[in-house]
């Protein structure tokens, strides 16, 4: 990656864990409300009524990194009608049937609205959010029912069927309980004698970005973000020693950039990768589910952005238009042709009634000649 000229807001200077000193004074307090308890209620398990008027529902967009505007509230949204419809045998978020995720859909869109030509994409971003938050659903619902030695339902009127379908036929056989354990035991797998971990809370990667951006004036640095992450607000300490690898990436980016860090991208995944043991699985340390963080900082998605969707669907009108002109024109060649063809064949009808009418006057004029020398 070539490096980049100086940017706005600074960033050269010191690092100290990752964050210079500017940036944490001015989210220190806003990072310790965070990691505090709220005593407010997170919303209504309550389904919000469908608004039959357009005009009444919320609008939101799709942003650039591929969620919702409001994201923290969208889930929420979307949560509670999971909870509230969930009336099925589903152990996953797959084995919902098209039938009943159509219908949730539908009380979705009778909530908000957005750009009709990001119909699609939204979509995916809600399923996105459905996927991601079926899962936690469910655990809880294990958890609890664990806890009471009975089943515990997402939605109370299926108490019986739940527990025939979910506790006996799914919750109790081996297989899931393999799975259950061999996904417990990935969670607690040591890397460098620590489990990995993170500070991030249930949070999103992408909501942590936002608001250092919204704070900063900037985009942050792949450094910056990672220390979010990965450090203990109250101290500012990494959790693990493997998060200190951080100060080896600083200095390789010196090596590989030069002193002056404004010039320096916001992250070099391959210098990243080099100290922090190479990517799995296809992601990158220290960076959640993000597969190209270099990119997902500069602020291009490897998704398709709802900028794109708005390009294809000008694209496919536009393509639409001149074939339809295209059509037309042809048709009218042809009606041309066929014209012209019509034409042709009259005159060549009528140029032999005039030779007929030729051939016969000839033959009368040689009758008429005969005749007379006689």
């Amino acid at each position: 990656m070539a490096p980049r000229g100086a940017r706005g807001g600074g960033r050269s200077g010191s690092h100290i864990g990752g964050r210079d000193a500017g940036y944490r004074n001015a989210s220190q307090s806003h990072n310790n409300a965070e990691s505090q308890p709220s005593s407010s209620i997170r919303g209504s398990n309550i389904l919000e009524q469908v608004r039959s008027n357009p005009s009444k529902r919320k609008f939101i967009e799709v942003d650039s990194e591929n969620e919702f505007t409001d994201q923290i509230s969208m889930i929420r949204a979307i949560t509670c009608i999971l909870k509230t419809m969930f009336d099925g045998p589903w152990t996953s978020w797959k084995k919902v049937d098209k039938e009943h995720r159509d219908a949730m859909w539908e009380h979705f869109k009778g909530l908000y609205v957005w750009p009709e030509e990001t119909d699609v994409l939204a979509r995916k971003v809600w399923e996105d959010c459905m996927k991601k938050r079926f899962p936690d659903i469910m655990r809880r619902a294990h958890g609890e029912s664990l806890k009471l030695a009975k089943a515990v339902n997402v939605n109370a009127s299926l108490e019986e069927y739940w527990e025939k379908k979910i506790i006996n036929e799914v919750w109790t056989i081996s297989k899931w309980k393999r799975l259950s354990q061999s996904g417990k035991n990935n969670r607690n797998k040591l890397e460098d004698g620590f489990v990995s971990k993170h500070t991030g809370g249930s949070i999103s990667i992408r909501q942590h970005k936002k608001r250092m951006q919204a704070t900063l004036k900037r985009p942050p640095t792949g450094v910056e973000l990672y220390a979010r992450l990965h450090t203990k607000w109250s101290t500012q300490e990494y959790i693990t020693p493997k998060a200190t690898k951080v100060k080896a990436y600083e200095s390789a980016m010196v090596a590989k950039f030069g002193d002056d860090t404004s010039c320096h991208p916001l992250l070099d995944n391959e210098t990243w990768c080099d100290v922090s043991g190479g990517a799995k699985k296809g992601r990158i340390y220290g960076f959640g589910s993000v597969s190209d963080p270099a990119r997902f900082l500069e602020g291009t998605s490897s998704i398709i952005t709802s900028q794109e969707v708005v390009y294809e669907r000008v694209r496919n009108e536009m393509r639409g238009e001149m074939d339809a002109k295209a059509a037309e024109i042809e048709g009218k060649r042809q009606q041309i042709r066929e014209e012209m063809d019509a034409k042709v064949a009259a005159i060549d009808a009528k140029q032999q009634q005039i030779d007929a009418k030729y051939e016969a006057m000839e033959k009368m004029y040689a009758v008429l000649q005969n005749m007379m020398g006689n």
